[in-house]
């Protein structure tokens, strides 16, 4: 059995990693539920965005602009959203699976495939399994700012419209609710995969009575489409950047809810054990002074 003060000092230790990871499951607990909020705010502007742009891509005739059509320059990319912070369990690593299967995709498919990511922890298990993305985008806030994403997306737009650029999509974290977020990959480009995948999930966001001629556009719709399409991808992949920050804090409030309690159920033991150490302690005092006095008898 370990000596009292050793006791003593582990239950110490632990008390304080207790302290620690408590307060890191307050404070993604509260940037959770900032961010939810913010998520909230900006549900509707992005619907109006999917529906705006479900009617142009849903035309009987279909608009003459390079974003409504298939590109085939064999060039692929993906951007990953890994966490910006460690002690989340296991979600960079359900990330770089997503990453893995593209790769192979890609090396199976004979596609070039470019990967591009913001500094995060996901780095460190790409660089690590020899994997180098093309590009790291640094300084990048935990959900960026509109010029942040400007600066991410206007590059793989451009180059869509250029023919060459074929897929662009967006590796993350996708949020469900507190309980429940799935990595998964939402198509960006072709522009049209997009708008399907967003008029398509689990709520309906579109009266589908309705179709693209029943209303009067001005301007026309070929000048319209590349500044909605870049409104929608804007959009889209800053949504991604928020479900995956939720989906982040999500899985931090757990893994340290349970390191809090395994900690808790330590310093149990080791009080338990300590008082047992303690009682022999006693215990053998108390029968050394019956010795000496019986001695002294």
């Amino acid at each position: 059995m370990a000596g009292i003060r050793q006791i003593l000092q582990r239950r110490k230790a632990v008390g304080n990693i207790r302290r620690m990871t408590r307060t890191m499951e307050m404070i993604s607990t509260a940037r959770y539920k900032s961010y939810h909020n913010r998520r909230l705010a900006v549900v509707d502007y992005h619907d109006a965005l999917a529906r705006a742009a479900y009617l142009l891509v849903t035309s009987e005739v279909p608009i003459d602009h390079p974003l409504m059509k298939e590109n085939s320059s064999d060039h692929w990319a993906v951007l990953a959203i890994g966490s910006t912070r460690g002690l989340c369990g296991s979600y960079n690593a359900f990330i770089y699976r997503l990453v893995e299967v593209h790769v192979g995709r890609a090396k199976m498919l004979g596609k070039k495939l470019d990967i591009y990511a913001p500094d995060s922890k996901l780095i460190n298990i790409l660089n690590y399994h020899g994997i180098t993305p093309t590009k790291v985008y640094s300084g990048i806030d935990e959900i960026p700012s509109d010029a942040q994403i400007a600066e991410i997306t206007d590059q793989f737009v451009d180059q869509y419209i250029a023919g060459q650029l074929d897929y662009l999509g967006i590796l993350y974290m996708r949020f469900f609710s507190a309980t429940a977020h799935r990595a998964q990959t939402l198509t960006i480009l072709p522009f049209h995969d997009l708008i399907d995948d967003l008029a398509t999930r689990a709520t309906a966001i579109w009266p589908w009575e309705l179709s693209f001629e029943d209303f009067y556009m001005s301007p026309s719709a070929p000048e319209v489409i590349e500044s909605l399409a870049r409104m929608a991808v804007h959009s889209s992949v800053k949504s991604c950047f928020m479900d995956a920050a939720l989906s982040e804090h999500v899985a931090r409030m757990v893994a340290m809810r349970e390191a809090t309690e395994n900690a808790q159920e330590m310093i149990d033991e080791l009080t338990a054990e300590y008082n047992r150490a303690r009682q022999s302690q006693i215990t053998r005092e108390l029968l050394d002074i019956i010795g000496g006095t019986g001695a002294l008898e």
